[in-house]
């Protein structure tokens, strides 16, 4: 196989991708860029991988993005001309609207490391292993809250006579457990919808449990 690498020929170049910090797709301007050329003469097949450190224009984040295509994966338009299918990766992982709990500093240490992995599984698209995540971390949240019961169903519903939960949230999170079931015992990945809807009520557990009662002991008496 040939190679042949180029440097710079995209800096100064803008993509528009989905920015960690902003929260939204803005457009990066690409700050240093390098090429690579392949050619694998013996099967005929021609490819190429952009490497890109890009900033973006609102918040001056930094991130790096991955983009490749090859003479085998294309389509046509309209007019017949030839469209490379092209692979983006943008590093850290990221999908708009999904950001990180800011205050989540406030989460007990255990339950916090979860979230954090949970969190890094969702964005990479690791549905089996968010779902995972997502009943491991109701298991850390009745841990920390002493549940008592022999399996997580009894723990949660341990949760409403603790009065830590009301009975129709204890029910939400019964249906948030079924998704984690899947994934944890019929090694089965859950939609991309369903771990969205599960992860926000996991989220507003944290923060009504957690979060919010820390952020209410700095109000003024």
């Amino acid at each position: 196989m040939e190679k042949t690498f180029t440097e710079n020929t995209n800096k100064g170049q803008m993509r528009k991708v989905v920015c960690s910090r902003c929260n939204s797709y803005t457009n990066h301007k690409v700050c240093h860029s390098t090429e690579l050329f392949w050619d694998s003469v013996e099967n005929d097949i021609q490819g190429k991988h952009e490497y890109e450190v890009i900033q973006c224009l609102g918040c001056d984040e930094i991130s790096f993005r991955i983009c490749t295509s090859n003479s085998e994966d294309y389509s046509y338009d309209d007019k017949g001309g030839y469209i490379p299918h092209e692979v983006e990766e943008i590093y850290p992982n990221r999908l708009k609207g999904r950001t990180e709990l800011r205050e989540q500093y406030f989460l007990p240490e255990k339950i916090r490391f979860i979230y954090k992995e949970t969190h890094t599984a969702l964005m990479s698209r690791l549905n089996i292993l968010a779902g995972v995540g997502i009943r491991a971390l109701i298991e850390a949240v009745c841990l920390e809250e002493k549940t008592e019961g022999r399996n997580l169903e009894k723990k949660i519903n341990d949760l409403v006579v603790k009065t830590v939960l009301t009975k129709n949230n204890a029910e939400i999170l019964h249906k948030t457990r079924f998704l984690g079931n899947r994934s944890a015992h019929k090694v089965e990945a859950a939609s991309n919808e369903e771990l969205a809807i599960a992860f926000d009520i996991i989220e507003n557990l944290l923060e009504t449990l957690y979060i919010i009662p820390k952020k209410a002991e700095r109000l003024k008496k």
